[in-house]
């Protein structure tokens, strides 16, 4: 079960993926994250929003993302290019140096499956 807070009053800009990561793109406006390493990260969105539909975004608590790669519980998470949730090997490999951590892994897990995380506010891995 999903227990998390969430972000009221945003819209999408453009079609989402529900459980990846969004990030905010205007005025109460947000958008798909398409380069994780100058883009922050805001939440994870837990509905499937069409473009200029109200967007459920988690941003703190245990809710669903969706893997990119492979996952152990209690990794800390990061998303890739897609907004897919990466594990540190995936994102310490000498060439990621914006990243944010926004979650931790509650559920083991490979790409493409939706698990439990509890997601957090972003903290940067690298300089900005």
């Amino acid at each position: 079960m999903s227990e998390y807070v969430s972000l009221p009053g945003l819209k999408a800009d453009a079609t989402l993926t529900q459980y990846r990561a969004c990030r905010i793109t205007g005025a109460h406006t947000v958008g798909v994250i398409s380069n994780a390493n100058a883009q922050r990260p805001l939440g994870i969105v837990q509905n499937d929003p069409l473009v200029n539909e109200g967007v459920d975004i988690a941003v703190l608590g245990k809710c669903r993302g969706e893997y990119g790669g492979t996952v152990t519980a209690g990794d800390k998470l990061a998303c890739n290019n897609t907004g897919q949730l990466i594990t540190d090997a995936e994102v310490l490999d000498g060439s990621a140096v914006d990243l944010h951590h926004i979650a931790l892994a509650l559920e083991s897990g490979s790409s493409g499956d939706v698990h439990y995380v509890y997601v957090f506010p972003p903290q940067m891995i690298g300089l900005e």
